[in-house]
């Protein structure tokens, strides 16, 4: 397997926990799930911080 093939992989899979991420924030009540939310948003933020890096590394590839 070529590096480029391992971060597309990687990218993949990040875009789909994004996705998931952003959907179970759709599902919850604002008050009653504050501290699930919070923790989703921090999670989100890991989640675009990994996908900076692999970007990154993208363009040594």
């Amino acid at each position: 397997m070529e590096p480029q093939d391992i971060i597309w992989r990687i990218l993949r899979h990040l875009a789909d926990y994004q996705s998931i991420l952003e959907e179970s924030l759709a599902e919850l009540h604002p008050k009653k799930h504050a501290d699930l939310i919070s923790s989703i948003h921090e999670c989100e933020q890991l989640t675009r911080t990994q996908v900076n890096i692999i970007n990154r590394t993208a363009k040594r590839y």
